[in-house]
This record gives structure tokens, sequence and C-alpha cells, in this order.
């Protein structure tokens, strides 16, 4: 690894999540997902392509940023800049980079097992926020790894560990659960997730605005265009409840916000573990409304997935470790967005 390419990681880890929206994964799953149920012609995207076009954008933009790319990298910086943000992506699938060198891109989104810097930097930070304690300790993981060439691939390298860094990695994985429990997927957390989600997808016809050409943008547009996605901040709440009530939507939107500031929550009915593996959940949704009689307006299912990171496998491979049988659990659950008394099953 020379000095140039511990900068060009360094310059990844601090830019890799720079493509989120309004409330992050709120804004590139749930709410990307509910514009493309209700137009079918929106595009799935994810905010790693964001980050990568931001950084384009944020070089084209900056006459300092570009001089300093220059300078350090020389002639070839524009190759530097793919390879930042292919690392973003852990992308090297697609890359011109020896094989042997594969393994740089394991540390910012490690593809193969999950096990990277990004999922230690968050850990620790909403640990310390939530008073949880984190028993993986990411100093001594790193101290134990080592560039080895990988067994199944002979010319390609990857980041090995020690065998008896086993129980230490189990903890990431038991952190990452833990989290995912108790904060990311909590039932409360869903439930004002399906609510925001709602006001952005009602809201979405009036927040507007101008690209660099000046055509008018929407909201949910704006991830094709830099020059607006910077402008988009979690302050969008405040931008619509200061909008004037010129429609029906809008106005369901601002009352969906306050609802949320005055804790009037979606009610979340029931949850069950599914004894099969959920496929599609658009038909979940049909047999629900075929046995209430009610719209789709009036309830939300929602699939909770809890894993080691890598779906059902295991993403520790080493014999000795001793996990669970299984490595993910589905949840279905069923929010009413009207009052609790009245949907009944």
């Amino acid at each position: 690894m020379t000095p140039e390419d511990l900068l060009c990681i360094e310059i990844a880890g601090l830019c890799h999540d720079i493509g989120h929206g309004p409330y992050s994964h709120l804004f590139d799953r749930l709410f990307n997902k509910a514009m493309q149920k209700k137009d079918p012609s929106t595009v799935a995207w994810k905010h790693e392509d964001v980050s990568s076009m931001m950084i384009d954008h944020m070089i084209a933009t900056n006459k300092d940023l570009k001089d300093a790319f220059v300078k350090r990298f020389g002639t070839g910086w524009e190759t530097k800049k793919k390879f930042i943000k292919d690392l973003i992506e852990g992308n090297k699938e697609k890359t011109d980079v020896e094989k042997e060198r594969y393994y740089m891109y394991e540390i910012v989104a490690n593809k193969r097992n999950e096990i990277d810097v990004d999922k230690m930097d968050y850990f620790a930070r909403d640990c310390h926020g939530l008073g949880m304690k984190s028993n993986f300790d990411h100093l001594r993981y790193i101290s134990q790894c080592r560039v080895m060439f990988t067994s199944d691939k002979p010319d390609e390298t990857t980041i090995a560990v020690r065998d008896k860094e086993d129980h230490n990695l189990y903890e990431l994985f038991h952190t990452r659960i833990g989290l995912f429990r108790r904060a990311y997927y909590h039932k409360v957390t869903k439930a004002i997730e399906i609510m925001f989600t709602d006001v952005l997808v009602k809201a979405n016809d009036h927040l507007l605005f101008k690209n660099k050409d000046g055509k008018t943008v929407k909201m949910s547009e704006a991830w094709e265009h830099p020059e607006v996605y910077e402008k988009l901040t979690d302050s969008v709440f405040d931008e619509i409840l200061m909008k004037e009530d010129s429609d029906k939507q809008l106005k369901i939107a601002k009352e969906l916000i306050n609802n949320v500031y005055e804790r009037k929550l979606y009610i979340l009915v029931d949850e069950t573990s599914p004894v099969t593996k959920i496929e599609n959940q658009k038909e979940t949704m049909e047999k629900l409304l075929i046995q209430t009689g009610l719209s789709e307006d009036d309830f939300s299912v929602q699939k909770v997935t809890y894993s080691y990171g890598m779906g059902p496998d295991n993403p520790i491979t080493s014999p000795s470790l001793f996990l669970p049988q299984t490595f993910e659990e589905e949840i279905l659950r069923v929010y009413s967005k009207n009052d609790a008394n009245d949907l009944k099953f």
C-alpha cells in the first residue's frame, strides 16, 4: 500500500456517507421504495451512488479542491478519484487494480463478509448514544488483521484475522443485532419511519427545486442533481410546515409531522414470525385487504429482518465459532394508520 493509496482510503472513509439524504436510510430506502410504488418509472438508487456523484460535484465546483487533488496525485488524479469512489462502493470487480491489492476494497465497504470500518464506526457511535455496551474491541481486531491470499482464489488478497479472534467477531455481529432490535428496527422507530415516509410522499409534489439548467426538480428526483441534492437536509420538515395549505395531501403531511411531535403515532396492531420465508410482501398486503375490507391507506405491513449482516449466511466461516443455527430472523408487523379500535381482524 502506497501513501497515495492510504490517503484515498482515508478520503473514502470520510466521504462514503455524504450521499445520505434527509433522515439517512429513510430517504434512499423507504421513501424511494414508496415513490416506486406510486410511480413505477421511479428509479431505484442507493446513497453510495450519490456519494460518488457528490465527490464529482465537489471537485467540479471547487477549484481549490481540484487543485489539491492535482497537486497530490499529479496527472493521474482522475484515476485516484475513481479509486476513491470504487472503495466507497466496495467495487473491486469493476476496477483495474491488481488482484493482489483487492484487500483494500474490504476496508471501507466489505462486500465479502460485511466486516468494515463503516460498521465499527457507527456501532461505537450509536452504542454510546444509546447507552449500550459493546464488547467488540475494534482496536484489538485491527491489530490481529493481516493481508493474505484467499484460499478459494489464490491470486486475490483479502483481510484475514487470527482464529483466536472468533469470539471478538461474534461480539461485532451480536452488537449489530442488538442495535437493530433496540434502535433501528424498534417498533416505535419503525412507526415513526412509516409516518415520515408518508410525509415525504405526500409533500413530494410541493417541494420543488431548480437545477443548474433552470428545470424544476421534485424532491424525489434530487438524487440525480447534485446542486439540488446538497440543499436537502433534515430541515425538510420545517419547510413543509411553513408552506401554505394549498393542497389536501400537503395538509395531511403537516398533520402527520405534528402527530409525530405530539406522539400520536401509528399503532402496532400485531407482529408475528412467519412459518415460511416472506417472498412477496405485496401478496401479504393484498390478503389483509381482502380479510379486513380496509383500504391500503388504513395500515402498513412491514417486514423486519434481523440478520448478522449477510442474510441467512454465516458471516464468519471459522468452524470454531459457536453461533446460532440460524443467522436471519423475519418478523411481519402490521401498523394501523388510524385509531386502533377501527382496525379489526
